[in-house]
């Protein structure tokens, strides 16, 4: 009997007139689920094997998402990269995509019509518009951060023989047992709001956020090695460069429904284009936010399935912003400013990183909310929010009157994953080997694009070691695989 074509897309009817599944006759290497940057990764370390890579999307990349505008660009997600020695910092490099420093200062703060930027931060508390006892809670809350994010770089320190698991179990254990809220202690409301503003970009709120993480989170901004690159044209064209290289084997719109693993395989099941269809591999990475792969993944061991649900997300809105702007502007020295008190928290100037050398007209923003004030935002029409981030810019910047020439709006309900008290306990379950079923994402670790990069690597570094014991390498077509899929 003739084997079914691989990736057949026709449909049998049967005699009761349903649709039957497509199967797809083919053993593939490894199917990826979720063309995320965690994905993509994934995909391109495998990309010398027979890889198939399933986004439910319309586009590659996840919350790495950028449109072009002349010679600037929107920018609607992540977008801080690290250096050539970070994860992904390597992987643009190793595309042959440009990364530029960000000129622009990074910490700064707007508050009652004052912007505070530039020098050391222990002088804001004297800088800002504060009555005396908000100033003595700044410097109190300042000492505490401080102190605590230098016990948390002790426990970042590299531990001799120690694994990226153990690694990353260690890290997230601590400070765990506590939100940061209270590990900081009370503040006056002035001061609280800071906070609030400040760490909304890691997607919670103080009271939610296990003390560690929120140190994490600081520990990173004063760090020497702090992600301070853009890409240049924008973020988007990291999973671009990836895509463009997979071809046919990423599918778009393909939503996976099912995946579990079958004796010495993994079958996946996921909807495309109207049909049902039915792939197997020796191997499979699920890359998508933890809930979704508690939804489809079958046959997880109890732990794994209940610590997948109980990793908890806070969500993200941001409005991209284009300008028209014919000369100098008052945030051109500065990259990102915390806005407590406005409707958006952060202001980036998403042309910081072209600010050298003569200033061109134009520019582009992004002003973003995070945690529950994007929550809170959520629940009105796009028009609405636009009008409501449009007025608080003209109130931070009465220059900006007059040259927004665009505005969008960009929903993450799923922001970034965060870590709340008791969330390390969680992390054995997460880690633990399932055999051929592999977990990827950035839920795994302090989520930024290196982790998501990281633990996709990890997972293909894994797969490659279990598919060269079985066979020799480069018995698979991999890139050089000519095989166009039918229902593509």
């Amino acid at each position: 009997m003739r084997a079914p074509d691989a990736m057949s897309s026709q449909v049998n009817e049967r005699q009761d007139g349903a649709m039957s599944m497509t199967e797809d006759g083919h053993m593939h290497d490894v199917v990826i689920i979720g063309g995320g940057i965690g994905g993509l990764s994934a995909a391109w370390r495998l990309r010398d094997r027979d890889v198939l890579l399933l986004e439910a999307g319309d586009r590659p990349g996840g919350r790495l998402r950028s449109e072009e505008r002349g010679p600037y660009w929107l920018n609607f997600g992540a977008h801080l990269f690290g250096e050539a020695s970070s994860p992904a910092g390597a992987l643009a490099d190793e595309l042959g995509l440009e990364a530029r420093p960000i000129p622009g200062d990074r910490m700064g703060i707007a508050m009652k019509g004052r912007l505070v930027a530039g020098g050391r931060s222990e002088t804001f508390p004297l800088r800002l518009p504060l009555d005396l006892a908000s100033r003595l809670s700044f410097v109190r809350m300042g000492l505490k951060l401080r102190g605590g994010v230098m016990q948390l770089l002790k426990v970042q320190a590299p531990v001799a023989g120690e694994g990226p698991a153990e690694r990353r179990m260690r890290q997230l254990a601590f400070a765990n047992a506590q939100t940061l809220e209270a590990y900081v202690g009370g503040l006056t409301p002035q001061v609280a709001g800071m906070l609030r503003t400040i760490t909304e970009r890691t997607a919670a709120d103080p009271s939610e956020m296990a003390a560690g993480y929120g140190l994490t989170s600081f520990a990173q901004v004063w760090s020497k090695h702090s992600f301070g690159r853009n890409l240049y044209g924008g973020s988007s064209r990291l999973p671009q460069a990836i895509a463009a290289a997979l071809g046919h084997r990423l599918r778009l719109g393909a939503d996976v429904t099912h995946v579990e693993q079958k004796g010495d395989a993994v079958e996946i099941r996921y909807r495309h284009g109207g049909t049902e269809h039915r792939v197997m591999a020796r191997h499979a990475i699920v890359a998508t936010p933890a809930p979704v792969s508690a939804r489809i993944m079958r046959g997880l061991p109890a732990d794994t399935q209940d610590a997948l649900g109980k990793v908890r997300y806070g969500p993200f809105l941001s409005v991209a912003v284009l300008t028209g702007e014919r000369g100098p502007m008052p945030w051109d020295g500065n990259y990102a400013i915390a806005t407590p008190g406005l409707s958006f928290g952060v202001f980036f100037n998403q042309a910081s990183t072209l600010r050298v050398g003569p200033r061109q007209p134009g520019g582009s923003l992004m002003l973003f909310r995070g945690a529950r004030g994007a929550a809170e935002l959520m629940q009105r029409p796009d028009a609405e929010i636009e009008a409501l981030f449009r007025s608080d810019l003209e109130r931070l910047f009465p220059q900006a009157v007059g040259i927004v020439k665009e505005m969008q709006v960009q929903r993450w309900p799923l922001g970034a994953p965060y870590s709340f008290p008791g969330r390390a306990a969680l992390q054995p379950a997460l880690t633990r080997d399932l055999s051929r079923v592999h977990l990827a994402g950035d839920y795994l670790e302090f989520p930024c694009m290196d982790a998501a990069i990281s633990t996709a690597t990890e997972a293909a570094a894994r797969i490659n070691t279990l598919l060269d014991a079985q066979r020799p390498y480069g018995s698979t077509t991999g890139l050089r695989n000519t095989r166009e899929p039918k229902d593509a």
